[in-house]
């Protein structure tokens, strides 16, 4: 607590999936936190337990003045604010991701340093992964080759901020923290996305009723997943004790193949005998995605996730049937 007791942090996404969990935790250690969110994706019902400990500012980030405003008088930035998308709309429209992530993070960048704030810490994506990196993928392969084909776009522009980041750190003396969080997930999820992420897209079907369950790609992708929860503990303590300009991976040790994930949604949430048809036609990604942890020990002193794969998807079913379940009462349908 003692290293942001009184330091005055903004969070930009403050309301997100990551972003609330940060803040709270801000909060706990005893910061004075200002959130920015514009609430396309966040919700103010993530921060309930902490709203009344919070300044909250709805704005737009696209605009260099708003950012500008919001990020005064801060001795910390944390900028989680993104437009995140699933494989599916991404591998479309590499060029909106592409300017829209890369217009907000430059902003907030430009606004950090026309304020001289000490610290910022920068939400990349293992994104910036080419699709035949090493497995594990140590950080130092994020920027070799193209990132991964089917978030291209959006990959480009996560590699710009780092690297304007790094640019403001040995310009401007900006203290920079990055990190490349890796399929984050957890009931805070924005269910109503068209094109949602592995996990929340497959417990939507099965909860839809979807007979037989059908899954992109091959089911034998593997990935590391990694709770929202232990993500944003990861960040803060990367952001206190890391901010010298290098990337961190922020993900968890297991790696779970997508088949396998499936079979387990369908155990969780009551439907175990339902078939999965694996649709090979359609993207899948890099059939590895596991990251190499050992700067992530280093940067977070050590720290371990501590929610399993099974709790957490437990917590994301229970949210998701809550939101079909208002979904349905607003006369909406599932």
């Amino acid at each position: 607590m003692g290293y942001w007791l009184g330091r005055r942090a903004l969070v930009t996404g403050g309301a997100g999936l990551i972003g609330s969990y940060v803040t709270e935790k801000l909060v706990e250690r005893g910061a004075v936190v200002r959130v920015a969110d514009n609430l396309e994706r966040g919700r103010l019902e993530h921060l309930s337990q902490c709203v009344r400990d919070i300044e909250f500012h709805r704005l737009d980030l696209r605009d260099l003045t708003a950012c500008r405003k919001v990020t005064r008088g801060m001795d910390v930035v944390f900028h989680l604010a993104a437009r995140t998308v699933g494989a599916g709309y991404s591998q479309l429209h590499h060029g909106e991701l592409f300017t829209s992530t890369l217009a907000v993070s430059l902003n907030v960048l430009q606004a950090a340093v026309d304020n001289k704030i000490g610290r910022v810490l920068v939400a990349s994506s293992s994104c910036v992964y080419p699709d035949d990196s090493t497995n594990p993928i140590p950080e130092e392969e994020g920027a070799l080759r193209s990132p991964e084909q089917v978030n291209e776009g959006y990959g480009w522009a996560k590699r710009m901020c780092e690297l304007q980041a790094q640019y403001f750190s040995k310009e401007h003396g900006l203290e920079v923290a990055i990190v490349r969080p890796t399929n984050v997930y957890g009931p805070r999820y924005p269910f109503e996305l068209p094109e949602p992420h592995v996990i929340p897209a497959i417990v939507l079907r099965v909860l839809r009723g979807e007979d037989p369950l059908h899954v992109w790609g091959s089911g034998e992708q593997k990935r590391s997943f990694i709770h929202a929860r232990d993500a944003a503990e990861a960040i803060i303590r990367i952001t206190e004790r890391y901010a010298n300009g290098r990337p961190v991976n922020v993900s968890s040790t297991s790696e779970t193949p997508v088949g396998e994930l499936a079979r387990l949604i369908l155990n969780l949430s009551g439907n175990p005998n339902r078939k999965i048809v694996f649709e090979r036609d359609r993207p899948e990604g890099a059939k590895h995605k596991t990251a190499n942890l050992t700067r992530f020990c280093e940067a977070t002193g050590g720290f371990e996730p501590q929610v399993t794969i099974e709790e957490g998807l437990r917590e994301l079913i229970l949210a998701a049937r809550q939101h079909l379940s208002l979904l349905a009462g607003a006369g909406r349908g599932l």
